[in-house]
């Protein structure tokens, strides 16, 4: 079936997954909503993706194959910019929908006034396809959430980072009209900083049903991996997002999300100040010292500034002896010294665990 004018442009950027894309391929073109057009962007994968895809003959598919290697974001980036549909979706290469995904996400859009962009719950799913249980994956019910407020949703991302799966949302291509594309300088964490700019400016809604097979691989074969570099790259991103995070949100969203006492009147100068002080409230000890860091470089320019430095000192009891204080505690070079030989020490026993085990297998197979 084609329609001269898709409702939903699908996005699939391809990468090195030709044992999983066939799979995502067809949970798309079996969906019992068809009014769409699919766009397949390959990255120069190295294995046989590009005769997998072109395996699939469908008025539908529109291909897209890079000489050289471009990077995730900018492959994802080039199939906005050459979508021609009312709505957006996205599908990683190694995941899968179910067969009703973009039936209920088109009609919930389409019958809703308020809403921007749906999300859905997901099944974390290993290589083979098994689904994974809280018991089997510490993750398994990360994107299980229960709808909220702007300022609420912002409120979660800041303090317990990303709780959306990208494969599963239906957006308005006016939202990225908006808001701007993917931010092509990160790799881990483009989606978490797309989400903040777009509950800044738009309603989301999460829909309750397991929509989206979303696959973890254990040989560093997807973005999700948990690798040494990964863990790395992870806490520099979270930096660079977190730093801008609070940029042009809502007075009303960060009052109503952030401060107990919503109903209060704030002055412009207060509200600044307590952006700076959600820096340094209690957080995951993994991310607290990132935190801290971008938190004391907001106070240090709010002590600068004569009207800010005489709210902080009349209203929050806070004076330049208290940043020395917080300052004189911190000690960024050890704190990320110490995090960066865990991770180091953590990736050689994964590395003693996996040669440990080949070992065993051998041992057995000669005793056989």
């Amino acid at each position: 079936m084609k329609s001269t004018n898709p409702k939903v442009s699908i996005i699939i950027p391809s990468y090195n997954h030709s044992k999983f894309i066939g799979k995502a391929i067809e949970s798309v073109l079996n969906q019992t909503y068809e009014n769409f057009e699919l766009l397949i962007i390959d990255d120069a994968s190295p294995d046989n993706s590009v005769d997998v895809i072109k395996k699939y003959e469908d008025s539908r598919i529109k291909f897209y194959g890079f000489e050289t290697n471009q990077g995730a974001v900018d492959t994802l980036n080039h199939g906005i910019i050459n979508s021609s549909s009312e709505y957006i979706a996205l599908l990683n290469s190694d995941d899968y929908w179910e067969i009703d995904k973009l039936e209920k996400q088109v009609h919930f859009l389409e019958e809703s006034d308020s809403v921007d962009c749906v999300f859905s719950d997901a099944n974390f799913i290993d290589e083979a396809g098994k689904v994974l249980s809280k018991t089997d994956y510490f993750w398994a019910d990360a994107f299980t959430q229960n709808n909220k407020s702007s300022g609420q949703w912002l409120k979660q991302l800041f303090y317990k980072l990303n709780c959306f799966c990208h494969p599963s949302m239906l957006i308005k291509k006016e939202v990225y009209n908006e808001v701007g594309l993917y931010d092509p300088s990160l790799r881990q964490l483009p989606d978490f900083s797309m989400w903040i700019n777009v509950i800044k400016k738009f309603n989301i809604h999460v829909m309750e049903e397991k929509l989206v097979n979303f696959r973890i691989l254990s040989n560093e074969m997807n973005t999700s991996s948990v690798t040494y570099e990964n863990r790395i790259r992870n806490k520099n991103e979270l930096f660079i997002i977190m730093s801008n995070f609070f940029d042009e949100i809502k007075d009303e969203d960060f009052v109503e999300g952030f401060l107990d006492e919503s109903n209060a009147l704030y002055t412009k100068e207060e509200i600044e100040c307590e952006k700076a002080f959600a820096y340094l409230k209690e957080i995951s000890p993994d991310i607290k010292p990132i935190y801290v860091l971008i938190g004391l470089r907001k106070l240090s320019i709010l002590l600068k500034n004569e009207n800010t430095r005489r709210v902080l000192k009349e209203k929050y009891n806070f004076s330049a002896n208290d940043f020395f204080a917080y300052t004189g505690k911190l000690d960024i070079i050890d704190v990320f010294e110490t995090s960066f030989h865990q991770v180091v020490v953590e990736s050689a026993k994964r590395k003693i665990q996996k040669d440990t085990n080949l070992y065993s297998t051998i041992r057995k197979f000669f005793k056989k």
